[in-house]
């Protein structure tokens, strides 16, 4: 589920709400509810409406494995975990180091157990958050790290399940002040606002890189971007590759490795950037992670659509990146469609930039992904043979194609679910499906094959997928897909004439092929059209599938192809244009837990009310500072001193959070039990100064205490 953003009237402000509904599903082996705030904050920035839902106090493994759970709710877009390893000697009283090791070990095992089975109840995927430990734990570091890379190490083979470590956290979201032993000794919420801020960050952070449609292609402008400096006035021996460029490059070329292709699109001479690439030993990046070019004074937008049309690939899964804010102005007003950011104007804020635009971010990577740039190259030379072949016959022809269709193996299947995801031009009914869910299909009796391609320049890869089932009168296609890199070639013939062998071999007379048309999947309604022979049905004889054949000089081809263009003019036209601002003010302006707690408002629970104590405070400025701490903590703007906590929006979180305070406020000592029996600012006003309730006060507030006690208690 992908938001489309509204207008972005400053880049300091939230994204226009849209009902663009977002479920997270959260338990942790801790008090979360702070965890709401930051999840918050970033749901309106990128205006999603977030439904979260929180399961009952430290309830992990009861929740992983009930089937019905408030966690394993298949409504939910994603699951998170919260856990802090501690939480498990929470309730023991072992000692002895060997013992603990083991008794953790236990829980590790089975708490992978766990999330295996879970992993089976939904197809939504689980989001695990190992969180530190408090300073004095008795679990060692290097006892940390160990069962952390226990629980990454068993749940390896599971796609949809991703663990991000407590050092994972402290490298891409440090905070020194993390671990906040009162509210921890209060109400089990171990941690510190900002340390909370930096974990609710990470979350969504992977969750929306879960949910939006990727980026596959980097445009990268080259002086001043690349490198330090003009290469056409200091030449290739001029240019400087201080340590920003360099970390820039070996950011672009892990960039590359995981699937993104690079291009350079730079006013320049073409042979002035040449020499840089030949002479400079220090570059990260080669000419041959390059896969295309535009160096000319063109203007870079029309040079930015033409490789769009190089490589057959929408503008709006291109990344452009630029040092000069004109010429990304010039590129956001005329290919608004493309994500385009102005890196920082100070060298040094380079890395820390790239490091934290979300746009760069991405959960897994196949096979396919690290093959890509060849993949394109490969595709360059095919244009060039076309361009070169007498007719679309000769050209099909000496392709010498080979197409293998078979049931998928190891771990293609995370190439399949990736095509359901991501196919859109040629694709019959745009279901999306998760690797989980395609498990899941498999065994209630559906069948997946696969369609590998080559031929004389090399391997295209895993391009098809189709998934089908057999029924009394016929053979059902469920789904078909093929990337649109071999579309017109002959391959979808090919595929549909497989499944009239497959209904041959099941002795059924006909194939019923769903079809569910959208506004991007025009070339796939061609191809259905032309082999319908002019008939509405979408009930093909076995026969009539059996005799398929490709004719490439015929109007089909044609007709497929100008789907196929149409289709990615038209998924170009939606505007990215405020994705460029909001990931550009991440990049620049949110990216440490500090700077992203100044920005979430309203206040959320914990924010300080700054007072200092002293021995000799009147009972009227003791009043007036409790009425902030709760204001404050309540978010609400009048209280009367006799109205009772619970009345006016007290919950057991915010009960721990006045104590919090006043504790810090008062220099004491306060448990939670006091809020319960001094309900009321004028009877903490009392407790504060140390006197006695009068004895009506004090009859109702031990009632009332009761009461809120058992209620406490239940929701604990």
């Amino acid at each position: 589920m992908n938001g489309k953003l509204a207008v972005v009237m400053s880049v300091n402000e939230s994204i226009t709400k849209h009902d663009n509904l977002l479920r997270i599903s959260l338990t942790s082996s801790f008090t979360d509810e702070v965890i709401k705030y930051p999840l918050k904050f970033w749901a309106e920035k990128f205006n999603y409406h977030l439904e979260l839902k929180l399961s009952p106090y430290r309830q992990v493994f009861q929740q992983l494995i009930d089937k019905n759970s408030a966690f394993n709710d298949t409504g939910s877009n994603a699951r998170v975990i919260c856990l802090r390893i501690e939480d498990w000697m929470r309730d023991t009283s072992i000692s002895n180091d060997d013992e603990v090791k083991r008794y953790l070990h236990d829980n590790v095992n089975a708490f992978c157990n766990y999330v295996k089975e879970a992993n089976n109840y939904s197809s939504s995927p689980i989001f695990i958050y190992i969180t530190e430990n408090s300073p004095a734990s008795s679990i060692s570091v290097a006892m940390q790290e160990d069962f952390e890379a226990q629980i990454q190490s068993s749940l390896s083979d599971l796609n949809s399940v991703y663990v991000t470590t407590s050092r994972d956290i402290r490298n891409q979201y440090p905070v020194d002040d993390y671990y906040d032993e009162q509210r921890d000794r209060l109400g089990h919420i171990p941690f510190t606002d900002k340390y909370f801020t930096a974990l609710g960050t990470a979350i969504f952070r992977k969750v929306h890189a879960s949910l939006r449609s990727p980026y596959k292609v980097i445009v990268l402008d080259c002086d001043n971007t690349l490198w330090d400096g003009v290469c056409g006035e200091a030449g290739p021996d001029g240019i400087k590759l201080s340590k920003p460029f360099r970390y820039l490059q070996s950011f672009m070329l892990k960039q590359k490795n995981a699937g993104k292709i690079l291009c350079l699109c730079s006013k320049n001479v073409q042979e002035d950037v040449d020499k840089v690439f030949d002479v400079r030993s220090d570059m990260t990046l080669t000419k041959n992670d390059i896969v295309a070019s535009k160096i000319n004074w063109m203007p870079k937008s029309i040079n930015i659509k033409e490789l769009s049309n190089e490589l057959n690939l929408g503008l709006d899964s291109f990344i452009f990146i630029d040092d000069n804010p004109v010429e990304c102005a010039e590129v956001r007003s005329q290919c608004p469609q493309v994500l385009t950011l102005n890196l920082p104007e100070k060298a040094e804020d380079i890395p820390s930039f790239l490091e934290n635009v979300w746009a760069f971010d991405a959960l897994s990577t196949t096979s396919e992904d690290k093959n890509r740039t060849k993949l394109y190259k490969e595709n360059i030379k095919r244009t060039g043979f076309k361009s070169s072949a007498s007719s679309m016959k000769d050209f099909i022809e000496g392709l010498n194609l080979n197409v293998e269709i078979r049931e998928p193996m190891g771990d293609e299947l995370s190439r399949v679910s990736q095509l359901t995801l991501r196919t859109n031009q040629f694709n019959f009914t745009t279901i999306r499906r998760t690797e989980q869910e395609i498990r899941d299909l498999s065994k209630s009796g559906y069948t997946c094959t696969i369609c590998r391609v080559k031929d004389r320049f090399g391997d295209y890869g895993l391009v098809g997928v189709m998934i089908y089932k057999t029924s009394v009168n016929y053979l059902e296609l469920d789904s078909l897909m093929l990337s649109c890199r071999v579309l017109g070639r002959g391959v979808e013939h090919k595929m549909l004439r497989s499944l009239g062998e497959e209904a041959l071999k099941n002795k059924l007379p006909s194939v019923k092929v769903n079809f569910s048309s959208t506004s991007k999947n025009l070339p796939a309604k061609n191809f259905l059209d032309s082999v319908k022979n002019g008939s509405d049905s979408l009930l093909f004889s076995t026969e009539h599938l059996l005799e398929l054949e490709y004719d490439p000089e015929s109007r089909t081809a044609e007709e497929t192809q100008a789907g196929k263009n149409s289709s990615k003019r038209e998924s170009s036209s939606v505007s990215k244009k405020d994705s460029s601002l909001i990931f550009e003010l991440i990049g620049k302006e949110l990216q440490s837990a500090s700077s992203i707690q100044n920005k979430i408002k309203p206040k959320k629970i914990g924010n300080g009310v700054g007072f200092t104590a002293s021995a000799d405070k009147s009972d009227e400025e003791v009043e007036r500072i409790i009425t902030s701490i709760w204001k404050s903590v309540l978010e609400i703007e009048q209280v009367r001193p006799n109205q009772h906590f619970f009345d006016v929006g007290g919950t057991s979180l915010k009960a721990v959070e006045v104590l919090s305070n006043l504790n810090e406020t008062f220099n004491k000592n306060f448990t939670v039990v006091s809020l319960f029996e001094h309900s009321t600012i004028h009877s903490l006003v009392h407790m504060v100064q140390g006197k006695p309730a009068s004895g009506d006060e004090f009859s109702e507030i031990k009632n009332r205490a009761a009461t809120r006690r058992q209620r406490f208690r239940s929701r604990r």
